[in-house]
């Protein structure tokens, strides 16, 4: 006996669509902005990992887009499985393509991650042998490390069944309340066992973690004033306060990403099927780039103040407080003029 409820407006693509394009029109205006403020409005302290910031977030703003508007998957978890409605769809209906492009950007992303953090950890820890000094080590090095990590993705990629229509009863005979779409042409099974899928995404996701975290801990370690004593107090302030904006900002959209993931591994290993959470868990990972922008506008202190400035003053156009004169207070002193009796 079927024990589908009936489909809902949560469980459709119309509500996953509605929802991913609101969140990439936010996305974009929020990204656009903070783009202007990380280009005009770094402090000199922030100028030389301006490039690198930029870099992630345009990477971030790539991924978004391509999760939101360019590919847009309706995942069908536990079924390791995808439909695409995106505008790519226009240009080519190639499952390889399809798949590829996601998994491309999402590495791309992360390998941006990597990538800010080691270059703040070039120019903090001066004496070290983990530190790559030389251009062409660092050219050759990230070539092979982008490479790789746009590339993560082939091994789900190379390894998507063949008898597409096999897979897909299959699926529907273990969980038979998948909606008809799965059925369609964009739809693909890209793996028919689910524990075969998730070993892979996490062993990348730890490699890389792992590497922000030495990262992050040689960084601490060296501003540490026993660890460098040659540094002065005010130079260790700075520094220690940016790195801290600079984690707090990677790790607020780190946070949003990872709601998603937890529930794709839940339901994968508990064979849970809600086809209204799995959309919900796609536009959840598309706001992350409103969530790395908003948090790149609050927390770094000039891009904070312009803003501030810019809303209450400029848009809203309330008057300036004007500042506070003071008046130094003088002795009294036998100077003036004396008082006629």
């Amino acid at each position: 006996m079927n024990n589908c409820r009936n489909v809902t407006y949560k469980a459709s693509t119309d509500f996953l669509e509605s929802g991913c394009h609101i969140g990439s029109i936010c996305m974009f205006t929020f990204s656009s902005y903070t783009l202007f403020l990380i280009y005009k409005k770094s402090s000199e302290a922030m100028k030389s990992s301006v490039p690198y910031m930029i870099h992630l977030h345009l990477w971030t703003m790539f991924c978004d887009l391509t999760w939101a508007v360019i590919v847009l998957p309706m995942f069908f978890m536990p079924v390791i499985a995808a439909h695409a409605s995106g505008l790519l769809l226009y240009v080519t209906k190639d499952p390889i393509a399809l798949m590829w492009l996601p998994f491309a950007s999402t590495g791309g992303m992360l390998g941006a991650m990597v990538n800010l953090f080691e270059h703040r950890h070039q120019a903090i820890v001066t004496n070290s042998r983990f530190v790559m000094r030389r251009k062409w080590t660092r050219r050759i090095y990230y070539t092979i490390f982008y490479t790789q990590l746009i590339n993560f993705g082939l091994p789900e990629i190379l390894t998507v069944p063949d008898d597409q229509v096999k897979a897909k009863q299959d699926a529907f005979q273990k969980f038979p309340c998948l909606p008809p779409i799965f059925f369609e042409d964009t739809s693909a099974v890209i793996q028919e066992n689910a524990r075969l899928f998730n070993p892979h995404m996490y062993i990348a996701c730890a490699l890389l973690t792992s590497m922000i975290w030495f990262y992050c801990s040689h960084i601490a370690w060296h501003l540490l004033p026993k660890n460098n004593p040659s540094m002065s107090s005010g130079t260790r302030k700075m520094l220690k306060n940016f790195f801290i904006s600079m984690c707090i900002q990677v790790a607020i959209p780190t946070f949003v990403v990872q709601l998603p993931n937890i529930y794709w591994y839940i339901s994968i290993n508990s064979e849970f099927y809600s086809q209204e959470l799995n959309n919900i868990s796609i536009i959840l990972f598309t706001l992350h780039g409103t969530s790395s922008s908003i948090a790149t506008i609050f927390i770094y202190k000039p891009y904070r103040v312009y803003t501030k400035r810019l809303l209450l003053h400029k848009i809203l156009r309330l008057p300036e407080p004007k500042p506070i004169s003071t008046l130094a207070s003088i002795p009294n002193r036998s100077v003036g003029i004396a008082t006629l009796q």
